[in-house]
């Protein structure tokens, strides 16, 4: 996870809201790199780290196809990439007529090429105190960013066990721990596994509209409890912490969702403000071994900060928009979080929360799941997760399906079109406020173990381009 800079400080976006987003103070020292560095020195071995980078590579010296997902993003960032050089040279086919790059075209990335050899040659200490390290910081800072080596050589991996909870007798899920959003995840899980549901449930809207309700009831508790986190490394929220993995919490939450009415954002303890973010990609895989990885990636906002390295063709990040900034409110009154307020050094909150599953009496992975779409992805994984175990849909009709989304704030149930009317029509009875949309939002990949045919089946959501690949 990104970190904000030693020079930043809590008050630095106030007034500028705008800057938290594009430009040189929206970039986060970055990760990713000390994390994939990590990862492979802790479980990789098989495949060279040089050999890792060079399908890469060739792909950016070669050229590759825009899909439209990518064409989309392009087309809806067309003034910002007109209005910027580096961005220009990026995304912009025919320099003469204006011309963006569309679905299906052949584009090329040689500086980035030039800048993952250095890395695949040199490891990632070329980019954190090496070669690359002088060149990133001139990038960042001659686009107004306070990012500076030390900050960058002082990165340091939060290495953790995951946060675990058992699901039932026989299955265990594991996530990630705060200041992501795994622990909100396991909270709204906890919470639903205690209705004790079965697969008819699902049969009849009078039924289905019933699970659908509490699953929003859930969504609104564990939102509100989102607005709560923070970096457990700058802030104290241990308590936090055991209640959202506490049986015993869940339980007295449960208690308190009334199965015939929703309520106002008061009464589920929603006191800070949670932004709506989206954003992000995800990966999805389960080795020959049976080893699994849920792994999910961001530069938040379409193309960042939108600031582009000029020599090594590097896309930053605009994580610092994903801190709160004091002094401000929403439409209904409630103040930003302190607990995610910027601090130098200090982790922002992320809606990132990957879910892998395990079968406890023979250690096999069941589930693997993970998603884009910012604030979106805790929900959808929710969903798609309790489909596939306790509702027994395969792991594809479990993603493709229109789905429900909920955060609390604004007081509002979003369902992508398709969505069952008789449900929709049962839940507005209850008092829950229904907005329709073409796009849930969020993007999920996922991998099921299938007891019957003795295999794993993948699936990439139909929402977004994405394609499933395996061996056997």
């Amino acid at each position: 996870r990104e970190k904000a800079p030693l020079a930043a400080n809590s008050t630095m976006f106030i007034g500028r809201e705008n800057m938290s987003v594009a430009g040189g103070l929206a970039i986060g020292v970055p990760g990713e790199l000390r994390a994939y560095e990590k990862a492979y020195s802790e479980f990789g071995g098989g495949v060279s780290w040089k050999e890792l980078f060079q399908p890469t590579i060739q792909l950016c010296r070669e050229g590759f196809r825009v899909s439209v997902s990518q064409a989309q993003a392009i087309k809806q960032t067309t003034r910002v990439i007109l209005n910027d050089p580096a961005l220009r040279e990026l995304f912009v086919k025919n320099p003469n007529t204006n011309e963006l790059y569309g679905a299906g075209d052949l584009m090329k990335r040689p500086k980035l090429a030039r800048t993952l050899e250095i890395i695949a040659e040199q490891g990632a200490n070329a980019f954190y105190t090496g070669e690359l390290a002088d060149k990133i910081v001139k990038e960042i800072q001659d686009r107004g960013g306070i990012i500076t080596k030390q900050d960058l050589a002082d990165y340091n991996v939060d290495f953790q066990e995951a946060l675990t909870i058992d699901l039932n007798s026989s299955i265990t899920a594991f996530t990630t721990h705060a200041p992501t959003s795994g622990p909100i995840l396991t909270f709204i899980l906890n919470i639903l596994q205690g209705y004790d549901m079965h697969e008819n449930d699902l049969k009849t809207p009078t039924t289905s509209s019933l699970f659908y309700h509490r699953l929003i009831e859930a969504f609104k508790f564990a939102y509100a409890k989102r607005s709560e986190l923070g970096d457990p490394s700058k802030i104290n929220i241990t308590e936090l912490i055991r209640n959202l993995t506490s049986k015993e919490y869940a339980n007295d939450i449960r208690s308190r969702i009334n199965d015939d009415k929703t309520f106002g954002f008061e009464y589920y303890g929603g006191t800070w403000l949670d932004k709506m973010t989206t954003g992000t990609a995800h990966l999805s895989v389960v080795g020959l071994d049976g080893d699994a990885v849920a792994l999910t990636s961001t530069v938040n906002l379409y193309f960042g900060s939108k600031v582009v390295g000029p020599e090594t063709d590097i896309i930053y990040n605009d994580e610092m928009d994903d801190f709160s900034t004091p002094n401000t409110t929403n439409a209904f009154g409630v103040p930003a979080s302190p607990a995610n307020y910027i601090a130098p050094g200090k982790r922002p909150v992320s809606s990132m929360a990957p879910l892998i599953i395990m079968e406890k009496h023979n250690q096999r992975i069941q589930q693997v799941l993970g998603a884009s779409g910012g604030t979106r992805i805790t929900t959808s994984i929710a969903q798609v997760s309790m489909l596939n175990l306790w509702f027994n849909d395969d792991i594809k009709k479990a993603i493709d399906s229109p789905r429900l989304h909920s955060q609390l704030l604004p007081q509002e149930v979003i369902a992508e079109n398709g969505f069952n009317y008789d449900i929709l029509k049962r839940l507005k009875a209850r008092g829950h406020n229904i907005t329709c949309g073409a796009f849930g939002g969020s993007t999920i990949q996922g991998i099921e173990w299938r007891d019957e045919v003795n295999q794993y089946w993948a699936n990439c959501d139909i929402r977004k381009g994405g394609a499933p690949d395996g061996i056997s």
